[in-house]
C-alpha cells in the first residue's frame, strides 16, 4: 500500500513562498486584470439606459460578455491557485514571512479584480429582463445563468459604478485587514498548559484530552490568552459589523435590507427557511441538552462545564490513540459503504499529500478544505493528534473535499456553492463514519463511543451553533447603537448560551466571542447556522436511503453537483419534493437526533 502523508505536497504549484515564480504569476494576473478592466469599461455607458436596452445592441453586447467571461475564467484559475497556496502556507506557519507578505497583495488584486468587473455587473444587475434572457441562452455564458438570477434579487441595494468600486477598494486596508489581524494573532498567541508554552492549536487539541483537569487547564489557558488581547479582539467586531452596517445602510436607497435578509442572499436560502429551522430547533432544544446531561452522567459530574464539550468518551485502562494511517482507514472503509469511489477517494486523498495535519509551531487554529483551481484539487488543512473528535473532524474535511471532487468537470460557475450547502456534505460524511462505527461496535464501550460522538455532535449543533447565531444577532443590534466593548460583549455571549444550554452546563463560556475564528471572519457575516442547517439537512438526506436503495448514491451525488446551481429550496423540491420553509422538514431530522440521544441514555440507564 502506497504511504499515506500527512504534510501537503504542493510543489507541482510552486516551490516555496519564496518562489519567484509566485511574483510572475502575480504579474500575469495584472495584466488580464488591466484587460478586464479595459473590456468591462464600455458597459458603464449602457448603465444609465439599461432598462430600456435596444435589441439591437444585444449581440454587440454579448459579444463583450463573451470574451469577457472567458479572461475571467482564466483569472480566476490563477488568481485562484497563488491564493490558495499563500493561505494554506499561512495556515501551517503563520509566521512565515514572505506569505505574510503577499497576502494583502493578492487581497488588493482580488479587490481590483471587482473593481474591474463593477461595471459590466451594475449594467448586468439593471438591464432589462430580455437581455437576461438572452445571456442564460447563450452557449459560452449559460453557465452564468443561476449567479446571474439569483444576484439580481438584490438589484435595489445596488450602487452606482463609482461608489462600488469605492466600497471594494477600502475594504481591502479597512474591513479585511481586521479579519487578517485576527488571524494573525490567532496563529502566533502563546498560551500555558500544565507548565508547557504552545500555540493555540495545540491547546485546543487538549481539550479533547482524557483528563478533566489538562482540558481545563487548556480552557483556562486559551481564554487567558484572549482575555490579555480582548480590547483588540472586541475592536476587530466592531470595527467587521461596523462596517457591515454603514455599507447596508449606503445601500438602502429603495428599501431597508436587514441584515438577515443579507445573509439569507449570501447563503441562498429563504428567510422563512431560516426562521423555520431556527425556531423549530429552539422549539427542541431539549435534545441537546439531554445529550449533555447523559454525557455529565457517564463522566459522573453533576454538570458538564465548557472544557468538558469537547471531552472523549470514559475508555477503559490508558486512552487509546489513532494513527493518521488508521483513521485513513477507517473512514475509506465507512465511505465505501455508500460507494466504493468515495472511500478510494479519501486513501488517494492521503497518498498524493493534500492533507496536512501534522502540528507545527505557529499553526493555525481550526480545520477546512480549500481547493487549487487548475488542475482541480482540494486540501485539508487540520492539527490530528489521534482522538476520536479529530478523526470525526477528518472526515468532515474529507466530505468537503469529495463535494469539491464530483464537481470537477463542471463549468467553474457552476461550483460556486453556498455555505449552508457546503456543510451538508462534510456532515453527511461525519454520519456515514458514525453509523459504520456503530454497526461494527460489539461491546457497550464500543458503543458508547460513537453514541458520545453523536451526543456531541447534537450539543454542537441544537446549542452552541444556535447561541453563536443568538450571539451575532445580539452584537449587530448592538452595534447599531454604538461600539460594545469587551465587557458588554461577554455578558451578550453568556445571554446567548443560557438561552440554549440552560441548566445543561454549570458554566458558560462568556468568552466564546474571542475564541472563536467565525465571528471575525471579513468576508461573511452569520457563519453559524450554516452549520445546523447542513447538520440537519444531511440527517434528513442521510434518512432517504432506504427510500431509494441502489439508487441512493445517484441522488446524492446529482445533489452535491447541483449546489451550485440551486438555492437550498430549490434543490430540496427537486430532488426530495419536500418544502424546506415548513417546520415538518426539520422536525424529521431532529426526531433522527433524538433516537441516537435516547439510546445513550439507554446506555447509561443500563
Amino acid at each position: 500500500m502506497p504511504q499515506l502523508r500527512q504534510t501537503w505536497d504542493n510543489q507541482h504549484f510552486f516551490k516555496g513562498t519564496d518562489d519567484p515564480q509566485i511574483a510572475t504569476a502575480i504579474a500575469e494576473i495584472r495584466d488580464n486584470v488591466g484587460q478586464i478592466s479595459m473590456a468591462c469599461a464600455p458597459f458603464a455607458e449602457y448603465i444609465d439606459s439599461a432598462e430600456t436596452l435596444p435589441e439591437p445592441e444585444f449581440d454587440t453586447l454579448l459579444g463583450l460578455l463573451r470574451g469577457i467571461h472567458q479572461t475571467r475564467t482564466e483569472l480566476n484559475k490563477q488568481l485562484g491557485n497563488v491564493r490558495t497556496y499563500i493561505t494554506t502556507a499561512l495556515s501551517v506557519d503563520a509566521q512565515d514571512t514572505h506569505a505574510s507578505a503577499i497576502m494583502p497583495t493578492l487581497q488588493q488584486i482580488s479587490a481590483e479584480v471587482s473593481q474591474a468587473l463593477t461595471p459590466m455587473q451594475v449594467f448586468l444587475n439593471r438591464v432589462r429582463s430580455e437581455f437576461v434572457a438572452a445571456v442564460v441562452a447563450d452557449p459560452v455564458l449559460v453557465e452564468m445563468a443561476f449567479l446571474l438570477v439569483h444576484q439580481r434579487k438584490l438589484r435595489d441595494q445596488l450602487l452606482s459604478v463609482a461608489e462600488e468600486n469605492l466600497i471594494t477598494g477600502l475594504a481591502v486596508n479597512g474591513l479585511h485587514t481586521w479579519g487578517n489581524l485576527y488571524t494573525e494573532l490567532a496563529g502566533t498567541l502563546k498560551c500555558t498548559v500544565n507548565g508547557e508554552t504552545m500555540g493555540l492549536a495545540k491547546a485546543a487539541n487538549l481539550q479533547s484530552d482524557p483528563n478533566r483537569e489538562t482540558r481545563q487547564a487548556a480552557w483556562n489557558a486559551i481564554r487567558n490568552a484572549w482575555t490579555g488581547h480582548q480590547q483588540t479582539a472586541s475592536t476587530i467586531l466592531n470595527a467587521i459589523n461596523g462596517w457591515r452596517l454603514e455599507e447596508t445602510q449606503k445601500r438602502a436607497q429603495v428599501r431597508e435590507l436587514h441584515y438577515l435578509d443579507r445573509s439569507c442572499h449570501q447563503s441562498r436560502i429563504e428567510r422563512a427557511t431560516l426562521d423555520a429551522l431556527m425556531a423549530t430547533t429552539y422549539q427542541q432544544r431539549s435534545i441537546g441538552q439531554r445529550a449533555l446531561k447523559a454525557m455529565a452522567q457517564v463522566l459522573n459530574i453533576p454538570q458538564m462545564a465548557p472544557w468538558d464539550l469537547q471531552a472523549p468518551a470514559p475508555t477503559i485502562g490508558e486512552p487509546k490513540t489513532i494513527s493518521f494511517d488508521a483513521a485513513i482507514t477507517l473512514i475509506a472503509d465507512a465511505f465505501r459503504q455508500l460507494t466504493p469511489e468515495m472511500g478510494d477517494f479519501a486513501v488517494m486523498m492521503a497518498e498524493q499529500g493534500w492533507i496536512d495535519g501534522k502540528p507545527t509551531p505557529n499553526r493555525a487554529t481550526g480545520a477546512y478544505c480549500t481547493r487549487f483551481s487548475d488542475p482541480r484539487e482540494p486540501r485539508i488543512f487540520m492539527s490530528y493528534a489521534g482522538t476520536m473528535t479529530n478523526v470525526i473532524t477528518l472526515a468532515h474535511e474529507l466530505g468537503h473535499a469529495w463535494h469539491n471532487w464530483v464537481m470537477r468537470d463542471l463549468p467553474p460557475m457552476q461550483t460556486y456553492y453556498s455555505m449552508t450547502l457546503a456543510e451538508t456534505a462534510s456532515i453527511f460524511a461525519e454520519t456515514l463514519v458514525r453509523d459504520a462505527l456503530l454497526q461494527q461496535a460489539e461491546t457497550p464501550a464500543q458503543k458508547l463511543e460513537i453514541l458520545w460522538q453523536n451526543a456531541q455532535s447534537a450539543a454542537v449543533f441544537l446549542l452552541n451553533i444556535p447561541a453563536r447565531f443568538e450571539f451575532e444577532k445580539r452584537l449587530v443590534e448592538a452595534r447599531k447603537q454604538g461600539v460594545a466593548i469587551a465587557p458588554a460583549l461577554k455578558t451578550m455571549m453568556a445571554d446567548s448560551w443560557q438561552l440554549w444550554y440552560e441548566d445543561s452546563l454549570s458554566d458558560y463560556d462568556d468568552m466564546f466571542w474571542a475564541t472563536k475564528l467565525h465571528f471575525s471572519i471579513s468576508q461573511l457575516g452569520f457563519y453559524n447556522y450554516p452549520y445546523l442547517f447542513g447538520y440537519l439537512f444531511s440527517l434528513g438526506i442521510y434518512a432517504q436511503q432506504d427510500n431509494y436503495g441502489a439508487d441512493f448514491n445517484t441522488l446524492y451525488t446529482q445533489i452535491l453537483r447541483d449546489t451550485g446551481s440551486m438555492t437550498a429550496e430549490e434543490l430540496v423540491t427537486q430532488h426530495l419534493q419536500q418544502d424546506i420553509s415548513q417546520s415538518q422538514f426539520w422536525k424529521a431530522s431532529l426526531s433522527i437526533v433524538e433516537k441516537s440521544v435516547a439510546s445513550l441514555e439507554q446506555l447509561v440507564d443500563n
